[in-house]
């Protein structure tokens, strides 16, 4: 078949997207496997391991599974050598399932004068991850997609690493029961995302084309609706246009500046009546007398307060030093016969003349009895000032007080005479000022309603700006649209490519008869495989939904590497033979499988990495195929090594 490309196709080599072990080392659990290109088979007993294995394996290429059995605790990572695309690394993956746990790469086989390239990755991670490295170094597409169907321009979810290896490993409790875990809600979301993506019926940029022309479609939808409500809003009013608009509010606006002028012609003439432009300015004479006196009144109690209260600390201080000079005439010359707190005798001759006979301390120079007497008659002089500037302080206040009354009452008399003055006149011109302030106001109101026409207007000429700016660009992401349609590879070609080759594979596998004539057809809104016109979950057994599984897991990878899509090149399988008896045609089946696995995996090898798990195989199939076993487990010798199981060995 010859290859097209996809819609991801690099145009690198064939092997762009190989996925290869090399080499994979339990660390802690004693355990060491090598693989070759092409098929590798691992056979052992039922709970030897070989299931565990597929979840190490999982956990080295994606995240940690859960649920692993207890002897796994042993295992502190898993260490393996690794093929991505078109170079070996050596990875070391912390078995843990935190999102910050670090992954450690690095290059092998690098050219000369070329220092290796080693990383550190962090498991999961908002930038640059392990899956993101991984899917960038197999040339697939690290893109999120919607996570509802419904909401493409909605919350977006990453496609990692993880998904792809849904297509790369089964597991041997979905292989006679599931497609890819399609019977769970998660799983079978992301299995059609990676569908999609690698058949060519979702791209990215065209996702996001589409998400923009549904959102321009509801602008356009919401512009619309706004003119048509303002167009029938401007319908219900006389005006038509914008110039119309402009002209009235010119007209009203010179208006209302002609009965402003006149307002304020009837305000200067009132200063014409007699008398009144002297009381005018009398009163506001009177009216500035009686400020500055209030704030002079302010000063004086801010002064009599401060006043008050230095005389109030003078007269303390005056008491404090009359006590003083009282306590030095009758303490100084006592003497202590006993000490003051145990009660025994003091003796005087117990110290040196210098010292003290009870604290045993020199004692300081007291302040003479004439300085105290110094100090209270300057203390007693001050009170006697302190007092006269207050009394002084307090007579301006009242006079200040007195003042302001008189202000106030000639600020009322004033005010009377001039209201006697113009309330004539206001009377004789009430008509005309009522008329004046009327019209003021009904000319403003006018103006403010046209101002908003004005905006309605303007809005509508901004909608009709915004709109042809809309559909510009609407008609541009169609073209887009329309051009990416014509350019890119058929998607429906590589879905009928794949159900080609897989009723090709079950022609192989010589599935039984299901009473009418074999074909196979992928659902196109589920793409679950159909064959003879029967849903996977209809087939009849389990055996028949594990021969359907292997032909279809097949011819993904097939397919892909033939066509150019993206898949990891890399197909575990497990349970092979778990639903096939030991003899007959069961067995002819399996010889079938192996058959069809072997030639597979020598048609593509270097592109396309098989894994075949599965319980003891016939003596017959391990003959043809004893190269291809690269791991034989036992009960005697499990996959984990415990640590009391090396110091036997």
């Amino acid at each position: 078949m010859t290859p097209s490309p996809g819609p991801w196709s690099s145009g690198d080599h064939p092997g762009v997207r190989r996925l290869e072990l090399e080499k994979v080392e339990l660390v802690g659990g004693g355990r060491e496997i090598g693989f070759h290109s092409g098929l590798n088979i691992i056979q052992g007993d039922i709970s030897t391991g070989k299931t565990t294995l597929i979840g190490l394996i999982r956990a080295l290429l994606g995240t940690v599974p859960r649920g692993f059995p207890p002897e796994v605790d042993y295992v502190q990572a898993v260490r393996a050598e690794v093929v991505l695309g078109d170079r070996s690394w050596s990875i070391y993956r912390p078995k843990t399932t935190t999102r910050d746990a670090l992954v450690e790469l690095g290059e092998n086989d690098v050219p000369p004068g070329r220092p290796p390239v080693a990383l550190r990755l962090k498991a999961a991670s908002a930038e640059q991850s392990y899956s993101t490295f991984i899917l960038d170094r197999l040339g697939i597409p690290s893109i999120s997609v919607p996570q509802a169907r419904s909401e493409p321009g909605g919350a977006q979810t990453p496609v990692t690493m993880t998904d792809w290896l849904g297509y790369c490993i089964i597991t041997g409790d979905e292989i006679d029961t599931q497609v890819f875990g399609h019977q769970r809600v998660f799983r079978d979301a992301k299995r059609r995302w990676v569908f999609e993506i690698a058949y060519g019926y979702y791209d990215p940029e065209m996702a996001s084309l589409n998400a923009k022309l549904r959102t321009i479609d509801l602008q356009l939808e919401t512009l619309g609706r706004e003119a048509e409500f303002h167009r029938r809003f401007i319908a219900s009013t006389p005006i038509s246009d914008r110039k119309t608009v402009d002209a009235r509010i010119a007209r009203l606006t010179e208006q209302l500046t002609h009965l402003r002028g006149e307002q304020r012609l009837i305000s200067s003439e009132v200063a014409e009546v007699p008398g009144v432009a002297n009381l005018r300015e009398s009163l506001l004479s009177v009216r500035a007398l009686r400020g500055e006196a209030a704030s002079r009144l302010s000063r004086l109690e801010g002064q009599i307060t401060d006043l008050t209260d230095l005389h109030r600390q003078l007269n303390s201080q005056s008491a404090k030093l009359t006590r003083a000079i009282v306590a030095d005439e009758w303490l100084v010359d006592f003497d202590f016969v006993v000490c003051p707190r145990c009660g025994t005798d003091v003796q005087p001759m117990r110290t040196p003349a210098h010292l003290c006979y009870l604290c045993h301390q020199e004692p300081q120079p007291a302040t003479s009895r004439d300085q105290l007497l110094i100090e209270q008659e300057r203390v007693s002089n001050q009170i006697i000032e302190t007092s006269e500037i207050l009394d002084l302080r307090k007579s301006a206040l009242a006079k200040l007080e007195t003042q302001i009354a008189r202000l106030d009452h000639e600020a009322s008399d004033t005010a009377r005479t001039l209201d006697e003055l113009t309330s004539t006149f206001v009377s004789d011109h009430a008509a005309a000022i009522a008329h004046f302030a009327s019209e003021i106001a009904r000319t403003e109101g006018e103006l403010r309603r046209l101002a908003d026409f004005a905006l309605i207007l303007d809005r509508l000429d901004q909608q009709a700006g915004s709109r042809s700016e809309l559909e510009a660009a609407r008609e541009e992401i169609v073209n887009l649209i329309g051009s990416w349609e014509l350019s890119r590879a058929d998607a429906e070609q590589n879905v009928i490519a794949l159900e080609e080759r897989m009723l090709a594979y079950l022609r192989q596998l010589r599935i039984p008869d299901l009473g009418q004539e074999l074909t196979v057809k992928i659902n196109r809104n589920t793409y679950l495989p159909i064959v003879a016109g029967r849903s996977f979950d209809e087939l009849s057994s389990q055996g028949l939904k594990t021969l359907v599984n292997i032909a279809h897991a097949l011819a993904h990878h097939t397919v892909a590497i033939d066509r150019g899509l993206p898949m990891p090149g890399l197909l575990i399988l497990d349970g092979l033979s778990a639903n096939a008896g030991f003899e007959g045609f069961d067995q002819e089946r399996v010889n079938d499988v192996y058959r069809l696995l072997k030639e597979t995996a020598s048609g593509y090898e270097g592109q396309l990495q098989i894994v075949a798990v599965d319980n003891v195989l016939s003596p017959k199939i391990l003959l043809q195929l004893a190269h291809d076993v690269v791991l034989n487990l036992t009960q005697e010798d499990r996959l984990i090594r415990l640590p009391q199981d090396l110091g036997r060995s």
